[in-house]
């Protein structure tokens, strides 16, 4: 217990957390001083005065941290210490009754303790009062105190500062709000951490939307194989390049170098390899009310087309990656696939929020585990004997959920991951997290199918999965690669708000579980790659689920 209290301090805003435990001491001083007080009427008027200095601090400090254009949404993160505050101030009312006295008490105790404990694990600065440079310069600082994967993903706060300073400084000269939004997602999108994200608030404004809708639709998907080349795919009827057709150039550039150069709106991906399949995605609506693209056609030779731009709400490059990623927004499912083969669909680690807060202090989700339970129990009676688990759009959300589904296959005790802190610059394991032996379903051959949209506590269940000598996982990409917990967020001017981890999850080693490092590398990779030939790229973009057809076909062969 005291591991779990060191990490959730350690992710936590510890002034919050210090002034919301003061407010609860104080609030008990003054039901203790009232029940002891006797019936003198100077005293209740200096008691009754005493109930209101908490609302006095508390509008200091609403002046002070939650004041500006994003107060709205900053004030949720401190009603730990506005509410408390305001149920003391209504105590004179309350204490007038016994009956009222008595509820009271209790009440104030309850919900000052309730909103304590959800206060925790999560950092909130607030700079939406500064310039757009003062905040920017805010940020960098801010981050590099607070953000957990510093270290680890070698982060140049000083160069990422001076580089968005001269975007701001354009964007103060000429009063063009994108260079300041550019300046911003270019120091989010360096850290290549798909837990870190720029939104906008109180608008319906998106600077992400606004680059999307400036890649144009020709007409053409592009997606590179196994074998290095890069073929046309989701093809219009009307164009004279066709579904399969080997593209060498684009607007006259060789293929390679051009999707080497294409400037993602949006990354997805944190490694590398996955970072690349977008790129080839957004390469194809790079032009102007043209694109040049040079083809290999069916009969062998190679000729040009000029391509016109198609205009249109989505651009392909989001619903070409689509059909790459199995992206179908479906929920948690199981069922049947054959006579003998089940299915089950995990799309996200959560049940509700009390059983999942429960296990994630305990380490025990008995409420995850039954419930799989019970549904594989009835896949076994339908004839189960090889299981496929499709978590290749897995959200995340709990890793005691992760560990509970894998649990079910494992008749061993085995390491998952650890609950960490920050030492200065050095991480520490306070507290490790088992996969707890069950092994009711061991005795299934099992293929995991995961992808580049598999990240946070379904990356986590990836890798879990992946230790069980029963289980083999594959996919097209490897997973996306992060696993740190949420919860820290920067309020900015114009609107902006920034998302970063703040609590660590470690591996065995000391060092951050899953996350890529400053090299983009895949720490969590597929057993099996499955095969992406031409046939197989038009079975994905024609609509076909090519990755389960193969996830079938592998385990009636093994």
């Amino acid at each position: 217990m005291i591991g779990m209290i060191q990490h959730i301090l350690d992710s936590s805003d510890i002034l919050k957390v210090v002034i919301s435990f003061a407010i609860l001491l104080y609030l008990i001083a003054l039901i203790i001083i009232h029940g002891k007080m006797k019936k003198r009427r100077k005293s209740a008027k200096i008691w009754n005065i005493l109930c209101f200095v908490p609302v006095v601090f508390s509008a200091v400090h609403f002046a002070v941290f939650t004041w500006g254009s994003a107060f709205l949404y900053i004030m949720p993160s401190y009603i730990c210490i506005y509410i408390p505050s305001v149920l003391m101030a209504i105590f004179p009312l309350l204490h007038k009754k016994k009956p009222l006295k008595f509820i009271g008490n209790v009440l104030c105790i309850t919900i000052s303790l309730v909103l304590l404990v959800l206060s925790v694990s999560t950092k909130v600065a607030n700079y939406t009062r500064k310039s757009m440079r003062d905040a920017y310069i805010s940020l960098c600082g801010y981050l590099e105190e607070n953000y957990v994967l510093s270290e680890w993903k070698k982060a140049d706060y000083e160069k990422l500062k001076a580089d968005g300073l001269v975007l701001i400084s354009e964007a103060e000269k000429t009063g063009n709000t994108d260079k300041y939004y550019e300046a911003l997602y270019k120091l989010v999108d360096s850290f290549h951490d798909g837990h870190m994200s720029l939104s906008f608030y109180n608008t319906d404004y998106s600077y992400e939307l606004e680059n999307l809708m400036k890649f144009g639709d020709y007409g053409i998907s592009l997606i590179t194989l196994d074998n290095g080349d890069t073929i046309a795919v989701n093809i219009i009827e009307d164009i004279e390049i066709k579904d399969g057709d080997i593209i060498t150039e684009w607007n006259g550039i060789p293929i390679d170098e051009a999707i080497d150069n294409v400037s993602l709106p949006v990354t997805t991906g944190t490694t590398l390899e996955n970072v690349r399949i977008q790129k080839t995605f957004y390469l194809a609506g790079i032009g102007g009310d043209t694109a040049e693209v040079t083809y290999i056609g069916s009969d062998g030779t190679e000729a040009t087309a000029t391509l016109n731009r198609i205009d249109g709400n989505i651009p392909r490059a989001i619903k070409s990656f689509s059909l790459f990623t199995c992206s179908r927004n479906e929920e948690y499912d199981y069922r049947m696939l054959s006579d003998n083969i089940g299915y089950l669909r995990v799309t996200a680690e959560e049940t509700n929020e009390l059983s999942d807060t429960i296990a994630y202090i305990t380490g025990n989700h008995t409420t995850a585990r039954e419930i799989f339970r019970e549904d594989l129990r009835e896949l076994r009676n339908q004839g189960m004997t090889k299981l496929v688990i499709d978590i290749r759009n897995n959200e995340g959300g709990y890793e005691d959920i992760a560990t509970a589904l894998t649990s079910l296959f494992t008749k061993e005790q085995m390491y998952a991951f650890s609950l960490g802190v920050k030492n200065g610059k050095e991480t520490e394991c306070v507290i490790d997290r088992y996969v707890m032996p069950d092994g009711e379903f061991s005795n299934l051959k099992i293929l995991v199918l995961t992808g580049m949209c598999c990240s946070s506590a379904g990356d986590g269940l990836t890798l879990y999965l992946s230790r069980l000598p029963n289980v083999t996982v594959a996919g097209l990409t490897n997973p996306s690669g992060i696993n740190q917990e949420t919860g820290g967020y920067v309020y900015m001017p114009e609107n902006v708000v920034i998302s970063f981890p703040v609590g660590l999850v470690l591996d065995e080693k000391g060092n951050p579980n899953i996350d890529v490092d400053y090299t983009q590398q895949s720490r969590n990779p597929v057993d099996i790659k499955i095969p992406l030939d031409k046939e197989a790229a038009l079975k994905i973009f024609g609509g076909e689920d090519y990755e389960l057809e193969w996830a079938i076909d592998y385990l009636n062969k093994n």
